[in-house]
């Protein structure tokens, strides 16, 4: 597949829409993000999902079901497992799959808002890349500030930095 756009799907692991410790409107957010995978396999994109392990007492524990991906990657989309917020950080071949595909822009969704999504953005632009990180499409745990305001708050830290907030295909 030869393809200049990557969509990378981070972290969307069955901890992450558990009633008890997942994102608010795990539903709602869920839909766009299968609309989202949908939209990125007819475009052909390459598409990469993230995989967050986590340590043995936490929900995303490896090899758990919370730890579980929700969408299943098709053999040609490549699984990138992690225990910090940027995938690059821990997979050097990461890159080296996206050059190797000649991609330039990378649309990154995903969760959590103020983690990993906001890492690997950081992270992508930092290794060249154009970066895209639309609205709507991250999200993040309620907490001591509601995941809208984090989710807000993060989003305009990235656009400020000169990441993209518009979607890739429009």
């Amino acid at each position: 597949m030869r393809t200049s756009h990557a969509v990378f799907f981070v972290d969307l692991q069955q901890n992450q829409i558990d009633p008890q410790w997942g994102i608010p409107q795990p539903d709602v957010f869920m839909a766009r993000m299968h609309a989202a995978l949908a939209d990125a396999r007819a475009h052909g994109d390459l598409v990469v999902h993230i995989q967050h392990d986590g340590p043995a007492d936490e929900p995303d524990a490896p090899f758990t079901f919370m730890w579980e991906l929700i969408q299943t990657p098709l053999p040609n989309e490549r699984v990138f497992r992690k225990t910090v917020f940027s995938a690059f950080a821990e997979n050097p071949d990461l890159l080296a799959h996206l050059q190797a595909h000649h991609v330039t822009d990378v649309t990154i969704i995903g969760v959590q808002s103020e983690y990993c999504i906001q890492a690997n953005a950081r992270a992508a632009q930092a290794a060249g890349f154009t970066v895209h990180v639309p609205a709507g499409m991250h999200s993040t745990l309620n907490g001591d500030v509601s995941a809208a305001e984090m989710t807000a708050t993060i989003h305009a830290q990235l656009v400020a930095e000169g990441i993209s907030e518009r979607p890739y295909h429009t």
